[in-house]
């Protein structure tokens, strides 16, 4: 990832976090507020009105289930969101300043997840103190899979981004489709639960992958690994990959649209 030694990339990444999270206290303050109200009215609906009980939770209970995969799916889901219009909302800057315009994406994409990721580990804290096991070795071993759930949020804010310059449409579309990708996968429950047919297409979600593993990792302690382990982190590469090369191949027509 050459573009980590990038100053601009690192410019770029230091004025997201200073104009989306920093500039003033409502942004910083909800970045750790929305998750947790949402977190607090899931749990609510899910373990008092519907009294859910998730069979793969053991013993911590829905809340730390649900948290350990919530605030991920949140970064994720956030950063796509931020970055599709990125290239548009910069349009004097790629016509004056010469630089890779890929680095815009990546850099709205990188300072969502650093951003979360902190409250992430805030998050785990405040579970180990009320009393949930959390496995910290588990943490270290999930940082390999945040770090691939990056690189795919990366690919997608990659192709949408560019695919925005020329369908403006793309940016009223990609919130619903994300809160469908939000509810097909087993953030809010488990994919045990459901019918063997239903159970088997959930595979083909790459997320799927993502929450299991890292429920596995940090609440569990369950480090074993199968050849599914390494089928999703080799289509996150290939997705990133081919998105870039996408993104580069239309990066030279987006003065014209801009």
């Amino acid at each position: 990832m050459l573009f980590f030694s990038n100053n601009v990339f690192r410019q770029l990444v230091a004025r997201a976090i200073r104009t989306d999270y920093l500039e003033n206290l409502t942004g910083f303050a909800w970045l750790i507020l929305q998750p947790l109200v949402l977190l607090a009215v899931y749990a609510f609906v899910f373990t008092t009105i519907f009294q859910t009980r998730v069979a793969d939770a053991g013993s911590g209970g829905f809340v730390p289930y649900l948290a350990v995969a919530f605030w991920p799916w949140t970064a994720f889901s956030e950063a796509i969101l931020r970055s599709s219009n990125v290239i548009s909302a910069n349009a004097a800057l790629i016509g004056k300043v010469a630089f890779p315009s890929e680095l815009l994406p990546l850099a709205a994409v990188s300072a969502g997840f650093m951003m979360n990721l902190a409250g992430y580990l805030a998050v785990l804290i405040v579970l180990q103190l009320t009393g949930t096991s959390i496995h910290w070795l588990g943490v270290l071993a999930a940082l390999p899979v945040l770090a691939l759930l990056y690189l795919l949020a990366s690919g997608i804010a990659l192709f949408v981004s560019a695919l925005q310059v020329f369908i403006r449409d793309v940016s009223q579309i990609l919130p619903p489709l994300m809160t469908f990708w939000f509810f097909t996968t087993p953030i809010l429950y488990s994919s045990s639960i459901l019918p063997e047919r239903f159970a088997s297409l959930m595979r083909f979600n790459p997320m799927t992958w993502y929450m299991e593993r890292l429920r596995d990792f940090v609440l569990h302690g369950n480090y074993s690994l199968t050849l599914y382990d390494l089928m999703v982190p080799v289509m996150t590469l290939l997705v990133f990959s081919l998105s870039l090369r996408f993104f580069r191949r239309f990066a030279t027509h987006f003065e014209d649209f801009l």
